[in-house]
């Protein structure tokens, strides 16, 4: 799933990531989501499940953050409601997709393994190091 570069070469991830291009295309949710992927995909190595649900959970879980912080996660659900609509070939991992997306805050309560790994992942994501760097080169920009 990987090239030499690092970066993802997956037609799903293209899918999900246009989505996101899209519908927001922030530079630092941008960044947090390739983080999270990145986690997700990592902790699912060497195992049956569909990374397909990290990729795509990863784009669109904080695309409600567009238009309210604190109910984003309620809020992404339409955003997936949209990408369904557009990419129906992924209805049949909904279920999986809106667990993910609305228990990956603190007080979420997964109920599938996607869910557990994903809520995980986001907070796994605040310490990978092009998020930490991309903090690092906001804050000097601000000084």
């Amino acid at each position: 799933m990987k090239t030499n570069s690092g970066k993802m070469e997956n037609k799903n991830y293209k899918i999900g990531k246009a989505f996101f291009e899209k519908e927001w295309n922030d530079e630092k949710i941008k960044i947090h989501s390739e983080c999270v992927i990145e986690a997700c995909i990592n902790m699912s190595l060497s195992t049956d499940l569909n990374q397909n649900i990290f990729i795509i959970a990863g784009w669109i879980h904080d695309l409600g953050r567009k238009i309210d912080k604190d109910s984003h996660h309620v809020l992404s659900l339409d955003f997936l409601k949209e990408f369904l609509k557009e990419n129906t070939n992924f209805t049949e991992i909904e279920k999986e997709l809106k667990d993910c997306i609305l228990n990956h805050r603190s007080e979420g309560n997964p109920e599938t393994i996607y869910g557990l790994i994903f809520k995980c992942a986001d907070k796994v994501a605040l310490h990978n190091n092009k998020w930490l760097e991309y903090k690092k080169n906001k804050k000097s920009s601000c000084s």
